[in-house]
């Protein structure tokens, strides 16, 4: 287990929802999510932007069978803000690396980007946890993206 990783998984049902230039209010993000938590939609990967002359744009995936029902709460929530633009990605695929053994072992995000440099893949986000890397990719990278991380971290 090299790194302490023991898993690699792929998502290909994912949607990458972009809540751009929301308004610069406290509680954007509970309008955001606990309109979507209202509206029976599930969310995954959760990043936030620094603030660059309007609110923090917020970026999450949602299952892709949910992103016209996400679309629609989001339009409808944000509509007395008609600065803030609700913009769907249905091309992307999630890849997790994970392993309880990871934490405390440099170089395993180094690694896992050396792994998808290698192969030519572009990463569109990344979120991390102490135990877990997710990145989103294009869908057209995702084969070689996956074989590349398997290999390059020995995962039969």
């Amino acid at each position: 287990m090299l790194y302490g990783i023991h898993s690699i998984q792929r998502d290909d049902d994912i949607a990458v929802v972009y809540v751009k230039h929301p308004p610069e209010i406290p509680g954007v993000a509970y309008m955001t999510f606990g309109s979507l938590a209202d509206g029976d939609v599930d969310v995954d990967i959760i990043l936030q932007t620094a603030s660059v002359g309007h609110g923090n744009d917020l970026i999450f995936t949602v299952h892709a069978q949910d992103m016209e029902r996400a679309r629609e709460i989001l339009t409808e929530q944000f509509k007395a803000h008609p600065e803030t633009v609700i913009e769907i990605d249905p091309t992307a695929v999630k890849l997790s690396v994970s392993g309880e053994g990871m934490q405390g072992k440099p170089g395993v995000a180094a690694k896992v980007f050396k792994c998808l440099w290698d192969a030519d893949v572009r990463i569109l986000n990344i979120s991390t946890s102490e135990i877990k890397i997710c990145m989103l990719i294009p869908k057209r990278d995702a084969d070689r993206a996956y074989k590349a991380l398997l290999d390059g971290f020995e995962i039969v």
